[in-house]
């Protein structure tokens, strides 16, 4: 798709609001309030050092409350940045902001130095409406489990829950019918006053009405929607105002995944296709100037006469079909290609294909010194002044590396790079399925959710680096200890989904969760380093918890957030 082979300067924000290291946090907070921005830069010799974002307030506010006076912006700041120049591709920047589960790119120039800010906001904004068409409508990429809370929970228990679900959003509802939203923007907005009035409640601080859309709405518009509204999110609910799912930014990015594998595709056929519409416009001319077909970098020629003798075999035809030139020259092209173990059939379709004076194309495999090789070919015809059929030219080529660079690429589009477990797309369609058997064989299935306690403090202290180490270790620990039957993935971030089939018991189910907890728990070495982890997990039994895959997820989640704020209360600690 050309829209995303764009680089990224001609649509990120090049006013880059920021504050030195050293400045006072409620500077930060009023900057980002006045300019209604999601985050602030933390610049050092316009170098950037850090990032503070709405989230950042949310989680310091939900244990320390939403004064910020006498706190210096280095303290709060995330650090290092994930940067990326402008001349990055909006593909590539778009699978990078996905995979790392950002919303915020800083943009630099060659020295380093600040230059842009890429959000989503400014991908939906500018990416116009052709990305978006062949997506699918709303319901299937929105968040089916939305949080809800009444207007009158205090103000302090939301931001509690918003920064213990890492939550962007929360919806208040009155016996089930939304009558407003509460965002990490204004939370943010409160933390600027400076003052908190005792006793808040979420309905004081909610913005009123929420803006909502059926479920039958495109991405096209709700992307739409949200340019034109100046919105990051969108309620999803039917006539009856009953609440379906909520669909933000994030999701909508998300859905440009499929449109991000196409255009990987197109980068790498697009030499392929220019060098194919040359070799078409040779073999118009003629195929006999041999000078020519001799520097045809590797696709292998073969030209035969109206009566099937060869004429014509270039030094790629002898490497792609194990056959010397002067054991086919002067051959039938039946025999040759016999001899090379191609099909009969496939050349025989493609004769029957010429005298329609249609050109056929066909793929094959043959032994190579490294393994099978994958060799594409199409058979033609040549036609003489008149238009007669004159004889037949058969160009082969080598598609080993494209065909293995296409099975790479759908298995990123269904793995998750870092750790490669089965990403969220590829772990719903395995539920779907076992879901389906369980049924079918009345048996039990089980669904485990793990979230990793405190992550974010070990990503704090050893860095990301050794924080990516320690989760593809985990991964592959859950690799080997559990059943090739068992389907485990990574949802992203610290958290991770097990499938277990065929289960004899609930108990049996429970077994396997404990199994999983000692996987975890069991120290790692890192960087000469012993490391222990906790997790919060919850545990769902198809039939009895649900019968469906999102009734099944709410239910793990629900016992997973039970049991989390149960260990906080033993430990004395807040979640």
């Amino acid at each position: 798709m050309a829209v995303l082979k764009r680089r990224i300067k001609e649509i990120c924000s090049p006013d880059v609001v920021s504050i030195p290291p050293d400045s006072p946090a409620t500077e930060a907070i009023a900057l980002m309030r006045n300019h209604s921005i999601s985050s602030i830069l933390i610049l050092a010799d316009k170098r950037p050092v850090g990032i503070f974002t709405e989230r950042a307030v949310v989680r310091y506010a939900a244990t320390r409350g939403l004064d910020f006076s006498g706190l210096i912006i280095r303290d709060l700041m995330s650090s290092p940045v994930l940067s990326v120049t402008g001349d990055t591709f909006i593909h590539e920047a778009l699978n990078l902001m996905a995979h790392s589960k950002i919303r915020h790119l800083v943009v630099t120039d060659g020295n380093g130095r600040a230059a842009g800010m890429l959000t989503q906001s400014n991908l939906i904004e500018n990416l116009g409406h052709d990305p978006f068409m062949e997506v699918k409508p709303i319901d299937q990429i929105m968040s089916r489990i939305v949080f809800t809370v009444s207007p009158d929970l205090p103000f302090g228990r939301a931001i509690e829950e918003m920064a213990e679900k890492s939550l962007s959003c929360i919806v208040v509802a009155k016996e089930e019918t939304p009558v407003g939203i509460l965002t990490e923007r204004d939370v943010l907005r409160m933390a600027a006053t400076g003052h908190i009035p005792p006793r808040l409640a979420v309905g004081q601080v909610m913005r009123s009405p929420i803006l909502a859309v059926p479920p039958s709405t495109s991405v096209a518009e709700a992307a739409g929607i949200m340019r034109e509204r100046n919105v990051r999110r969108l309620l999803v609910s039917n006539g009856h105002a009953r609440i379906q799912g909520l669909v933000t930014q994030s999701n909508v990015v998300k859905a440009l995944e499929n449109n991000y594998i196409q255009t990987l595709k197109e980068v790498i056929r697009d030499k392929e296709v220019e060098l194919m519409a040359a070799y078409r416009n040779l073999r118009e001319k003629t195929v006999y100037l041999d000078s020519i077909m001799r520097s045809a970098m590797g696709m292998g020629i073969v030209a035969a006469n109206i009566d099937f003798c060869i004429n014509y075999y270039n030094p790629a035809a002898e490497r792609l079909l194990g056959v010397p030139s002067g054991e086919a020259v002067g051959k039938h092209i039946w025999e040759v290609h016999q001899t090379a173990g191609v099909p009969l059939e496939r050349l025989s379709k493609g004769f029957q294909a010429i005298h329609q004076n249609i050109a056929h194309s066909f793929f094959l495999e043959r032994p190579g010194p490294d393994g099978p090789r994958c060799i594409e070919g199409q058979v033609s015809g040549i036609r003489d002044d008149q238009g007669r059929l004159s004889g037949y030219v058969l160009m082969l080529r080598d598609v080993t590396e494209r065909v293995k660079a296409e099975e790479i690429i759908r298995h990123l589009a269904y793995h998750d790079p870092l750790t490669d477990l089965p990403n969220r797309t590829l772990f719903h369609d395995r539920l779907e399925v076992e879901l389906k058997r369980a049924k079918r064989n009345d048996t039990l299935l089980a669904m485990v959710v793990l979230d990793l306690d405190r992550f974010k403090e070990v990503n704090d202290t050893l860095g990301h680096l050794a924080g990516d180490e320690l989760l593809r270790l985990l991964a592959g620990r859950f690799r080997s200890g559990l059943r090739d039957s068992d389907t485990v993935g990574r949802m992203g971030g610290d958290e991770f989904t097990f499938l277990l089939p065929d289960l004899g018991s609930r108990e049996h189910a429970a077994g396997i969760t404990a199994k999983i907890r000692d996987m975890v728990e069991e120290p790692f070495l890192i960087e000469g380093r012993r490391i222990s982890l906790s997790a919060s997990m919850g545990l769902a039994v198809h039939p009895e918890d649900g019968q469906d895959a999102e009734t099944l997820f709410k239910m793990a989640d629900d016992d997973m957030y039970r049991n989390k704020r149960e260990d906080c209360r033993r430990q004395g600690r807040s979640a």
